[in-house]
């Protein structure tokens, strides 16, 4: 049996129903495959933290730079939102076993906003506010590596998409996928902007986060954002 990664994130994370939580404690007592998938999420949750130890410190102690985590490492500001399907009609659609494949397409980031029981697709410098849930989705031309990260009037960062060690995920190819969690806005002031960034080789989001941080892009990066205006 193999478990899907944000089921084995979130039973490290004890977020699972207890019928759930029982039947994979059991399997991680006997199955060596789940025992070492567990143990690789861990390491990568270990080092994100290594890597940006900004988290814990105290408001008043921190720098002018905050970072953010995605819900494998600390659960912020991260909750589960419907996935979002809705799809351009000017695409050409061909739908087969492996889900929406998009043909004649290039590699972008969309964002879409819940509204009740629907979703409203937000372009660049859209109005957004405090609470809005957002769903996160990427389209990749060709197989390649990414990374969608986000920066807001308070500088602060939160990393939506990567991959293990604090490297780039290896993205879909040539279908629209929707990130497993959605994104909550807090009350930050002005903006925050959501970029993707790829490359056709793995690379290090240390280096990604700390030109974003420095208010540049990275050279060797091909990048796509969206900014949105906060109410």
């Amino acid at each position: 049996m193999t478990v899907p990664g944000w089921k084995a994130e979130r039973y490290l994370l004890g977020e699972l129903p207890k019928g759930e939580m029982a039947t994979l404690k059991a399997m991680e007592n006997k199955n060596v495959q789940f025992c070492q998938q567990l143990q690789e999420l861990k390491h990568s949750n270990e080092d994100l933290l290594a890597r940006y130890p900004y988290i814990e410190m105290e408001a008043e102690q921190a720098p002018r730079f905050k970072w953010q985590i995605p819900l494998s490492a600390c659960a912020a500001l991260l909750i589960c939102v419907t996935t979002f399907l809705a799809v351009s009609s000017n695409r050409n659609i061909v739908m087969n076993e492996e889900g929406t494949r998009v043909k004649g397409i290039k590699t972008d980031l969309e964002i879409w906003r819940k509204t009740g029981d629907s979703a409203e697709k937000l372009t660049n410098y859209s109005e957004a506010k405090a609470g809005d849930l957002l769903q996160m989705r990427y389209i990749a031309e060709k197989k390649c590596y990414g990374a969608i990260l986000s920066i807001d009037g308070n500088d602060t960062l939160t990393i939506h998409l990567s991959g293990k060690n604090g490297k780039a995920a290896e993205l879909e190819a040539g279908k629209i996928v929707s990130l497993e969690k959605g994104y909550e806005l807090d009350n930050a002031p002005k903006y925050e902007t959501f970029y993707l960034f790829t490359a056709e080789n793995e690379f290090e989001l240390s280096q990604v986060a700390e030109n974003l941080l420095n208010g540049k892009l990275p050279k060797n990066l091909q990048a796509t954002q969206i900014t949105l205006k906060k109410k």
